[in-house]
């Protein structure tokens, strides 16, 4: 996070081999990217999906990439399946891409990302151009490709609400990193004040005023689920405990 012209977009660009430094290296699991190397381990997401489908159909989009690299017919069938099936969009394979909504489109360039195995991907913005439904399905969609494929995403946003989902916030200014660190200790950090850019998302004004009226709530709370979860846990303890008194 940062705000314009700190640099997030050229990190990004950076990581993937879009740009090359002009000085210093950047490392891929431990190998030095060569300049003017675009690296296939990471995969790469921008705020606008139509910019990335090149194919008339879904299935052949999503198989572009892989197909590029000489993949043998059978594994690739495979590989577009397996991808339109972790991304909910199997049903659409024979759609065009151009007739789809924004969320959907942005599905199927991720399915195309996966299909080419990446180990990492970049999201520049991806949830910028999508209407709010669409925006939530596609943050849950990263969450669950976290959870099940153990997948790296290095989130570019302007969303200090999309921030709380991840489990590290960098934040810069000027091309320089100020805060490296659990998102929730960000806002008591001495970089965040009243004057900065971003904006408290109405979860964290909510834990903090039910802090402030005296409510014993876990740190790290990053959902509403799990606020519930936590203000039904105190409760059923305040409970036991008057029952115990009596």
């Amino acid at each position: 996070m940062g705000p314009n012209g700190s640099g997030k977009s050229t990190l990004g660009k950076l990581v993937k081999g879009l740009l090359s430094p002009s000085s210093g290296q950047v490392r891929i699991a431990g190998q030095p990217l060569k300049p003017g190397e675009i690296s296939p381990r990471i995969g790469y997401l921008f705020s606008n999906p139509e910019n990335q489908i090149v194919s008339s159909l879904v299935e052949e989009d999503v198989a572009f990439g892989p197909g590029n690299r000489g993949l043998e017919p059978a594994l690739l069938a495979l590989r577009v399946e397996e991808s339109l099936r972790r991304v909910g969009m199997e049903a659409y394979r024979r759609h065009a891409p151009h007739l789809l909504s924004g969320g959907q489109q942005q599905k199927i360039v991720i399915a195309g990302i996966l299909a080419m195995e990446c180990e990492a991907l970049v999201l520049d913005e991806p949830t910028s151009m999508i209407d709010p439904e669409s925006r939530r399905e596609i943050l849950d969609l990263f969450l669950k490709l976290h959870r099940e494929k153990s997948l790296t995403f290095l989130h570019i946003s302007h969303s200090l609400e999309d921030a709380l989902r991840s489990e590290e916030l960098i934040y810069l200014e000027e091309g320089r990193v100020l805060y490296s660190g659990p998102p929730e200790e960000f806002l008591t950090s001495p970089r965040f004040s009243e004057s900065c850019p971003l904006q408290i998302p109405p979860l964290l004004r909510l834990v903090r005023g039910l802090r402030d009226r005296g409510h014993s709530l876990p740190p790290g709370i990053r959902s509403y689920d799990e606020l519930k979860r936590a203000l039904l846990g105190h409760s059923l303890f305040l409970d036991t405990r008057e029952n115990k008194n009596l």
